[in-house]
């Protein structure tokens, strides 16, 4: 379940009027919320790396102390899957394209290795480690993908994808007031209507606290930094324990 942009905004937006600190435009909380889900998004493989540390340390817990699984349940709002077609060993990364998890070939049998781009002469340097179709391997190389051997003509690709620009749709009336609008507004691009945040429910006090932190700089008031900066800490803190 996604965390509605309506909601998100309207609560910022309550927070910063309560004292009268300032106002947040569309287009303001639009770009800070994209950087902040990106950042959110990150911290999640961090964190799911550190709790599959912790939890190989400790007796395994299992139902919903399972603290590895929880955090994969965030990360796996952002999975996707797709085909490629792959021409003398080229591909183009799909265009949202944020972290591979695997690419396989041949109804999924069979996993391409990734390589860094360096090591790719020492492998095929010796007919024992050269890419065959029985173990491929790739590398990404900034828009493209290269795979090995170059005779592959076809794969699927296992990836997160980057997440996409929230969007708080709006009309604007007669006397300028903006008008949330669950379909297309008018001063709206793309005029694709409203886009929520595809975060997890779960992080939706980090995503707000995280929008707070970068309004605090917007409209200048440091004091908004300090607070949220001072909340999210807590939550480091309780998360840590």
């Amino acid at each position: 379940m996604a965390i509605s942009v309506d909601t998100t905004y309207k609560t910022v937006l309550s927070i910063l009027n309560k004292e009268s600190r300032g106002f947040l435009t569309p287009d303001e909380f639009s770009k800070i919320g994209s950087q902040v889900q990106l950042d959110i998004l990150e911290k999640n493989f961090y964190d799911y790396n550190r709790a599959v540390v912790k939890s190989n340390l400790n007796r395994a817990v299992s139902e919903y102390g399972d603290i590895p699984k929880n955090i994969k349940e965030k990360i796996d709002a952002f999975a996707k899957e797709a085909s490629l077609s792959i021409s003398n060993g080229v591909v183009a990364a799909p265009s949202d394209l944020y972290k591979i998890i695997n690419i396989s070939t041949t109804n999924r049998t069979i996993n391409l290795d990734e390589i860094s781009k360096s090591k790719l002469s020492y492998v095929n340097s010796s007919k024992l480690t050269a890419p065959t179709t029985s173990f491929p391997v790739y590398y990404k190389e900034a828009d493209n993908i290269k795979v090995f051997p170059t005779t592959i003509s076809s794969a699927t690709i296992d990836y997160i994808k980057m997440p996409a620009d929230p969007v708080w749709a709006y009309e604007t009336d007669a006397n300028g007031a903006l008008t949330y609008s669950e379909s297309t507004g008018i001063n709206v691009t793309p005029t694709t209507g409203k886009v929520d945040f595809t975060l997890h429910v779960s992080d939706r006090v980090s995503l707000i606290l995280g929008i707070l932190k970068y309004a605090g700089v917007v409209i200048s008031d440091p004091q908004i930094v300090q607070a949220a900066s001072a909340e999210a800490n807590s939550q480091i803190q309780l998360e840590n324990l």
